[in-house]
């Protein structure tokens, strides 16, 4: 040893301002080391070996100069911290002035946090950009005041979300709309607000539609009063169905119905015009058929001067009787009594039937001709069937009713001229 090295040690103040090589007699700098089997298969080791240490090694150095270099080989010893704080793993660490700093550090998203120094551009070339998180969402987010994700097309701009085969996206064309659509194995798409809040619809930055978070929908309001509160126009096109229940349709009515209120809290419903309130619901008429002779002191039915209505189920209808009677004489005594009207048999309303005196004339004249009575009656009915009727009481002298002037010298051959007659008017309530 000592004979090479004494020529070294001598030598050495010669190249103390010289470029030192090591397997290379033409050094490019102040100390290159050149590898001594470059290429090839030899298994012989080329490098340069750094002083290996342990933490507590590098953590006790004093006065160490600036850009010394050593590789932490244990970090099971000494701690992180003072001149060791950065020295969290076994790897290269130089001096920095102040504490060991780790050589090189990789500093990329995959590892680190870092500040993009300036617009980057990434092509794909066809292939696809995956961000992939087994058990989290991948987030984009901002400390501005506006996070924006663009998607950018020369025709189309879209995002696209898969959860197995269900597809929902979004997009805009080119001088087209803007379209947000799902498909796949989506069963619905469903625009909802989490908390206690709106749902609103806006067209040139204004609110048009609000759904409001009991569910009130309030087209040109934001604060609907009923489940559809219109402020404004509404036009209706096809058929408007109302009442039905949750999953069943309500009715369109049929045609030449009016739609009537039912009440605060429930459904109107479609009526034929004669069954809406204040409207007529019918007009029915009857007259006498055959002659009938009622003997003073008793009362009888005028023959065909009987009717039977019905009111409908759920209603109350109120109906206005007109009745015209006549009752003329069968002997010498004047005709006097009572036209009455019966309902199911019981007396509702009457009216007094006389004579008028004897004609001016002589001989053959007309006399002691009846007088008729003409009497109105109004009754409310609720729902059920009715039976109505015209009866005659004589009180003085027998009468005739249903009589049939044959035997007046003027008879024309009108038999209806002294029928008793009933009209009945039907007004819904």
């Amino acid at each position: 040893m000592k004979k090479y090295l004494l020529p070294g040690v001598f030598l050495f103040p010669f190249f103390s301002y010289a470029q030192v090589g090591i397997n290379t007699p033409t050094p490019a700098s102040t100390f290159d080391i050149t590898a001594k089997n470059a290429t090839g298969t030899t298994t012989d080791v080329d490098g340069l070996l750094v002083p290996r240490v342990d933490r507590q090694r590098a953590q006790s150095m004093t006065g160490t100069p600036v850009s010394t270099l050593i590789y932490v080989n244990s970090i099971a010893t000494g701690t992180q911290a003072g001149t060791a704080a950065n020295i969290d793993a076994i790897g290269y660490y130089y001096y920095d002035g102040t504490a060991w700093a780790k050589l090189n550090t990789p500093v990329n998203i995959y590892t680190s946090n870092g500040t993009l120094a300036g617009s980057r551009t990434v092509t794909t070339a066809g292939n696809s950009l995956s961000f992939i998180n087994g058990a989290n969402n991948v987030g984009i987010g901002t400390s501005g005041t506006q996070g924006i994700v663009s998607a950018t097309g020369s025709s189309r701009g879209a995002f696209q979300a898969n959860g197995g085969s269900a597809v929902l996206n979004m997009f805009v064309d080119n001088n087209g709309a803007a379209q947000i659509t799902a498909s796949g194995t989506s069963t619905s798409m469903n625009i909802n607000a989490i908390s206690a809040n709106p749902v609103n619809i806006h067209t040139n930055n204004t609110n048009r539609m609000t759904v409001t978070s009991d569910g009130d929908v309030g087209i040109g309001t934001q604060t609907p009063q009923k489940k559809l509160h219109v402020n404004g126009t509404l036009q209706v096109t096809n058929e408007l169905n109302v009442g039905g229940t949750t999953n069943t349709a309500g009715s369109a009515g049929t045609t030449g119905q009016i739609l009537t209120s039912s009440g605060a809290g429930a459904a109107p419903t479609w009526k034929t015009l004669n069954t809406s309130s204040g409207t007529i619901a019918g007009a029915h008429y009857v007259q006498g058929t055959t002659a009938a002779t009622i003997a003073q002191g008793s009362t009888a039915d005028v023959p065909g001067a009987t009717i039977t209505l019905t009111v409908p189920a759920g209603m109350t209808q109120t109906f206005l009787f007109t009745v015209l009677g006549f009752a003329t004489m069968v002997d010498s005594n004047s005709s006097q009594g009572v036209f009455s009207l019966l309902q199911n048999n019981v007396k509702i309303s009457s009216a007094f039937a006389s004579k008028a005196g004897n004609f001016p004339g002589g001989t053959g004249a007309l006399a002691s001709m009846p007088v008729p009575v003409t009497f109105l009656k109004s009754v409310a009915l609720t729902a059920g069937t009715y039976t109505f009727k015209v009866q005659y009481t004589a009180w003085f002298g027998s009468a005739t009713v249903n009589f049939v002037p044959s035997t007046y010298s003027g008879y024309d051959g009108d038999t209806e001229a002294m029928l008793t007659k009933m009209q009945v008017l039907v007004y819904n309530n």
